[in-house]
């Protein structure tokens, strides 16, 4: 029987340095899901811990969901807007914690390509957040931390998965309610992406 599209959408919880993470607040709330819903999508939202251990499970977890896109939200406690990023580099900061004290190695797949690109639609999506009144950039560095991290390790599933998409999104260091409105425009704009394309099989 056909199944609905389905859209997995991500933020952080507290990191070193970042005791509140807005990105957590962000996707914890129904109201985008009861929004997808009603357009013929199951939206699945999860608040991830900021630990290089998740990337162990991460490839299970996508196997288990099979999410015909994700969307990824981050606190990037330095900027002063809102970026979508573009690249996902095989590249991590071994000097860097996490939450939990871990520390990765340089690389992280020594067997993976240098870059992954995005695949999502990041014209449209920048579109979404200007219509809000929102300033927004587009990013060609995710940084060396578990942002990065998890767009590779996302982009490399979408890469064995033809029609899966992958993306991530980086906020300053703001109030989620005054981020909410480019959250739930960029989460709107892929709900309708999504509920055009025909349901699948499997």
């Amino acid at each position: 029987m056909p199944r609905r599209p389905r859209l997995l959408v991500t933020g952080f919880g507290a990191f070193p340095g970042a005791p509140e993470n807005p990105t957590a607040t962000l996707v914890d709330e129904e109201r985008m899901a009861k929004v997808a819903r009603l357009k013929g999508v199951d939206l699945i939202a999860q608040v991830l811990p900021v630990e290089y251990a998740l990337l162990d499970v991460w490839r299970d977890a996508l196997d288990i969901v099979r999410p015909d896109a994700i969307l990824h939200f981050g606190l990037a406690a330095s900027a002063q807007t809102i970026r979508i990023e573009t690249k996902a580099h095989n590249n991590a900061a071994p000097y860097r914690s996490d939450a939990a004290g871990g520390l990765p190695g340089r690389m992280l797949d020594p067997e993976g390509r240098p870059i992954h690109r995005v695949n999502l639609p990041v014209d449209d999506l920048m579109q979404a957040v200007q219509a809000t009144g929102l300033f927004v950039r587009r990013s060609v560095d995710a940084g060396d931390y578990l942002c990065n991290a998890i767009l590779y390790a996302s982009l490399q599933w979408c890469a064995q998965h033809p029609g899966a998409q992958a993306g991530f999104i980086h906020v300053p260091r703001q109030d989620a309610d005054a981020l909410r409105p480019a959250y739930e425009a960029i989460v709107a704009a892929m709900i309708s992406r999504l509920s055009r394309r025909v349901p699948s099989s499997g």
